[in-house]
């Protein structure tokens, strides 16, 4: 689902009336969500006897960070 907002989203960072450097940061926030976040949610039970996840699930929030601030800074755009 995410892979798909992100191509998605792709196409109008594209048509959004941002300044370059903007546009691609956008797209690399975007980009990052698809990737960090199941990221987070594998590697925070790595070995098979933990029963908790370790400091990587962190890597979940830091996806949702990414997704939030770059869909904020699409949508300012395309205003």
């Amino acid at each position: 689902m995410l892979v798909l907002f992100s191509l998605v989203a792709m196409v109008y960072v594209d048509q959004a009336s941002l300044p370059e450097g903007l546009k691609a940061l956008t797209r690399v926030l975007i980009v990052a969500a698809p990737i960090l976040m199941p990221l987070g949610f594998f590697l925070s039970v790595v070995r098979p006897g933990d029963t908790r996840p370790n400091r990587l699930i962190w890597l979940t929030v830091a996806g949702g960070s990414c997704l939030a601030v770059g869909t904020l800074t699409l949508g300012v755009g395309l205003l």
